[in-house]
């Protein structure tokens, strides 16, 4: 069997270079594609943010990667089984020599991707527990000022005042502006309702609105996004979510503590009508004054009739003896406190003078003088006792010189010590020739005996 052989008609391509010509014919030629199929491996990248999972049908599967600046613009959270329509291009990995679908766009097939983000939020919101009635927190009846977070310029913060003002003149109220449509949207919706409930207690703030008006599905979006529904349920302030029209809810309205249909309708629910309020407390009034009277004409009626009865008489009698005998044991009482008060004020008056004798800054003061006399007295004795000590040491010390070997040299004399360092007291101890040591007033001198003159000696005549 012959083989064709490669030649000048064949070119022979490295793996690399075979894997670069598949790239460029693929990249080339499905550059921009739609793919429907079922994800499977959905594996999100938390680091870089990046997801990674394989497009599936019944007969074959593609590898897929969606990475973190087109990931964020989708709405709902993939998962393993969600039938999903895909827009993107075909990449090829050069060091597997595999290709990718590289997508840019996705959405699920069968429902919108809003409404499936919408359902997915809500579904995860409500096993947290965050739609419980018994988190709801009631309003109030007559609420000082109310914070609104709403567009500053749009039509609910309108509708808002207007009836706000119509029910209620002398209510205040806190705005705090935000962008209600976009990207920013939710992030300063979520800032304002913490904000404001950082602020509640300054501004007397009693209950917040949260809201815009109606619009479509990607116009009230913001009001569904996650870091929304976190502020309001975290909020202390009850709020109320005022978002669209009467057929519109979105996860702001359930996780709110009260759902108004409309920015209207929720100044309305903040408020009750002041007239419906003057007008309650007038029948409240009215139901007053009708009881009093009533109950008053009862019992002078009973009082009447008590009062011609004997037993009446007697009681009251006794109740009047009764309130003499306390009239008098208060004057007694009171005199008797006059007399206890008197004595406790002369008390006091003694321990007073007491008090002052014994002042501690007097002690103190003639104290600290006595310590000035008793320094001044020790120091002049120190200082007589040292003079007499220095007059006695002058004399001793003038005795000690006059009695010194020194002072005696200093007149002129000297003293002469032979070679054993002996003092020489008389010239026969030392013979010619002998070495002497010379000592003077200032100095020694070293000599040698040239001649030692002996005194005679004479015999006493008998």
């Amino acid at each position: 069997m012959a083989h064709s052989q490669p030649g000048p008609e064949r070119p022979v391509y490295t793996v690399s270079e075979l894997t670069r010509a598949v790239k460029l014919h693929l990249e080339s030629e499905f550059y921009d594609v739609w793919v429907t199929g079922e994800i499977s491996n959905f594996k999100p990248h938390a680091a870089s943010g990046h997801w990674y999972f394989t497009l599936k049908d019944k007969d074959s599967q593609c590898a897929a990667v969606m990475f973190r600046s087109a990931a964020r613009l989708v709405r709902f959270r993939p998962a393993d089984g969600l039938a999903v329509l895909a827009r993107g291009f075909i990449t090829v990995y050069e060091p597997r020599g595999g290709y990718q679908l590289q997508i840019e766009k996705l959405e699920p097939r069968g429902k919108g991707a809003l409404q499936l983000a919408f359902e997915q939020l809500k579904e995860k919101l409500a096993k947290e527990g965050l739609f419980a009635p018994e988190r709801k927190k009631p309003l109030p009846l007559l609420p000082r000022r109310i914070g609104i977070v709403t567009s500053r310029s749009g039509a609910a913060i309108r509708d808002i005042c207007h009836i706000l003002h119509t029910r209620f003149p002398n209510l205040r109220i806190t705005l705090y502006p935000a962008q209600v449509q976009g990207d920013l949207a939710a992030f300063e919706i979520a800032k304002g309702v913490q904000v404001l409930n950082r602020l509640a207690e300054e501004l007397e703030l009693d209950v917040l609105i949260v809201g815009r008006g109606g619009g479509s599905l990607e116009d009230l979006w913001p009001f569904n996004e996650e870091s929304v529904a976190r502020a309001i349920s975290a909020s202390r302030l009850p709020v109320i979510s005022a978002v669209g029209h009467e057929v519109d809810f979105t996860i702001a309205d359930f996780v709110a503590d009260v759902r108004a249909a409309t920015p209207s309708a929720a100044a309305e629910l903040v408020v009750a009508r002041k007239d419906h309020f003057v007008e309650r407390v007038g029948a409240l009034e009215r139901r007053l004054a009708d009881t009093i009277v009533a109950r008053t004409a009862g019992i002078r009626g009973r009082v009447e009739r008590l009062s011609g009865h004997q037993a009446f008489l007697a009681v009251r009698h006794r109740v009047e003896s009764g309130g003499q005998k306390i009239d008098e044991s208060r004057l007694r009482a009171s005199a008797a406190v006059e007399r206890k008060l008197r004595t406790g004020r002369e008390k006091v008056a003694r321990l007073s003078q007491n008090l002052e004798a014994l002042r501690v800054d007097r002690r103190l003061a003639e104290a600290r003088a006595r310590l000035t006399r008793l320094s001044l007295l020790l120091v002049t004795s120190e200082r007589a006792r040292l003079t007499a000590r220095g007059d006695r040491l002058g004399r001793a010390s003038a005795q000690l010189d006059a009695l010194s070997p020194l002072a005696v040299l200093g007149r002129g004399y000297s003293l002469t010590w032979d070679a054993t360092g002996k003092l020489v007291r008389d010239a026969a101890s030392v013979s010619a020739g002998d070495p002497v040591r010379v000592t003077l007033s200032s100095g020694e001198l070293d000599c040698r005996v040239e001649k030692s003159r002996v005194p005679e000696t004479h015999d006493d005549e008998a």
